[in-house]
């Protein structure tokens, strides 16, 4: 006397099994990725024979993907992004691998077009391994306007309350630095997000393979792998190399004509019979005091106006 079955015994409107088979296969190769960039990698000309929704409820199905209930999206988060490549690069420091064996690694992207610059393998977290990846980069690349970084010990290695060493250097090939605040990573959203896919495609398990492992995923990041805020193009079909070379040596310090040089004595330097505290970048290193046309002094370095020299006074 049970109550048979309401279920249908066809349904009228399923989705061929030839499409079932292809969704199954390219979500079997690319198992983190979601129902839009799949549907896009299928049909990337827009001729689908289903809807990007039927994609996420095959997915559902088959207990790879929850399709999102129905109902008003949320608001919309404000971004803040350059326009055109080379704009802008944010970098950062990661550690990978085997959870007992990890490593770290260094990311460089471009902010614009979320091209991966560099994903690379490093000893350390410390200025010179930083610059090493760096120098490579800018020599493939070119040079960016401008750099962004957090306050790591790379980047922030000595710098008391203005500038570091790695600030110097960049400003030396012309490079703009820029630092998120302090405990405050949404500022440099674009990389920390980046780490965030690299957490979830690649799954280390031997320490050896680390940079075998990160090639392939920059790889699949730049050139297969859709992206939403590209309007579902990837990052190396929009990405264009800088114009601005990188030079064959790291240039000396330089300043403008016409500027004082003073060469500093542990970040200090004296000029008309007053002391300047500059920090610990500075130490032993020359900088360039040059008057502005309201007659105020300022503090140069490389073809940047740094500050008033008597926000340094003692």
């Amino acid at each position: 006397m049970a109550e048979k079955s309401r279920r249908p015994t066809r349904i009228a409107r399923s989705s061929p099994a030839s499409v079932t088979q292809e969704v199954m296969a390219i979500a079997e190769q690319y198992p983190s990725w979601g129902p839009h960039i799949l549907y896009k990698l299928l049909w990337p000309d827009g001729a689908a024979p289903v809807s990007e929704r039927t994609v996420a409820r095959i997915l559902a199905r088959a207990g790879r993907r929850v399709v999102p209930a129905g109902g008003p999206k949320a608001a919309a988060t404000i971004r803040f992004e350059r326009s055109e490549a080379n704009e802008l690069w944010q970098a950062d420091f990661k550690r990978l691998g085997p959870r007992r064996n990890r490593q770290d690694s260094m990311a460089v992207i471009d902010d614009a077009f979320r091209y991966c610059l560099a994903l690379v393998h490093v000893p350390d977290q410390t200025l010179e391994s930083a610059w090493s990846v760096l120098w490579d980069v800018f020599g493939e690349y070119g040079c960016p306007l401008q750099f962004l970084c957090d306050n790591g010990s790379a980047f922030r290695n000595n710098a008391t309350w203005r500038w570091s060493l790695f600030d110097l250097r960049l400003m030396l090939l012309g490079i703009r630095s820029a630092h998120g605040r302090p405990y405050h990573p949404q500022t440099q959203g674009k990389v920390e997000r980046f780490n965030g896919t690299i957490e979830r495609e690649i799954h280390f398990e031997n320490a050896l393979c680390i940079q075998k492992e990160l090639d392939a995923f920059r790889d699949r990041y730049n050139w297969i792998r859709p992206h939403q805020a590209l309007d579902m193009r990837t990052p190396g079909s929009l990405y264009q190399p800088s114009g601005r070379k990188r030079p064959t040596r790291m240039p000396e310090p330089f300043f403008p004509e016409g500027a004082f040089i003073r060469k500093t004595n542990e970040g200090v330097i004296s000029f008309k019979g007053h002391r300047y505290k500059l920090g610990r970048a500075f130490t032993n290193l020359p900088v360039g005091l040059l008057e502005d046309e309201h007659g105020t002094l300022n503090l140069v370095w490389g073809n940047f106006i740094l500050a008033p020299l008597n926000d340094f006074r003692v």
